[in-house]
This record gives structure tokens, sequence and C-alpha cells, in this order.
């Protein structure tokens, strides 16, 4: 579900003022899994993060993600803390990252332009 722009503002002002994702769902009314990753996405992005979440697809070079990948599998940093060290507004972008690694190694990790490809001119 996509909240709008008043709820997250407010949830902003409720992690600014340290409250934890239980307080935060019970008074917006949201998922605690949602307070959840807005508390993630602010600690690794600030308020920023938690306004855009989820709007737009951002895009990570290859390096940034090789570096978080090994701070979390080799150097044994836990998910939020290689977020907010890489300003990754969703955990679930590091667990993918990491899973792609395991799979296929660190060729895995190269960024994939998406969509067509463009149209060879004759």
């Amino acid at each position: 579900m996509r909240y709008d722009e008043t709820v997250r503002s407010r949830a902003i002002e409720l992690l600014e003022a340290g409250a934890g994702r239980r307080r935060i769902a019970r008074e917006l009314g949201v998922p605690e899994a949602t307070a959840r990753q807005w508390s993630h996405a602010y600690a690794a992005g600030g308020a920023d993060a938690v306004l855009r979440a989820g709007a737009s697809r951002l895009v990570y070079d290859a390096d940034t993600k090789r570096a978080a990948v090994r701070d979390h599998l080799e150097r044994g940093r836990s998910i939020r803390e290689v977020m907010t060290k890489y300003h990754v507004a969703s955990e679930s972008t590091v667990k993918a990252w990491c899973r792609a690694y395991k799979a296929g190694g660190v060729d895995a990790l190269a960024v994939h332009r998406r969509g067509r490809k463009p149209r060879a001119d004759a």
C-alpha cells in the first residue's frame, strides 16, 4: 500500500522523537512491517528516504553492491549497518544482492540495463 505524504511526515516526526516501530504503527494505523521499513529507511537516508520510499528505483553501481555484500557476508556487519553505510533505503535490496552473490558470485552484481535494447539504425 502507498501512504500519502502526511502519514509519512508524521512518521518522520515520530522517528525524530525516538519512537519505535510499534508506536509508529499504532499511532499511524500502519502495519508494523511498514513502520520497521520506514525506521530502517530513516536510519539509512534520513527523512528524504522515508518520503520517497517505494517511489522510484535507485540504481547502485557494481562497486557499491560488492562492498555492501562483502561487509555483510565477510565482515559480519548487520543488514542495517550496511544500509546506513551505503545509503540503501531497503533491507530487501541488500538481501537480494547477497542472494545474487551467493548464487552467481561477483559477476551477478553487475549493473544490468532495464527495458528494451536500443534499436540499431540501418
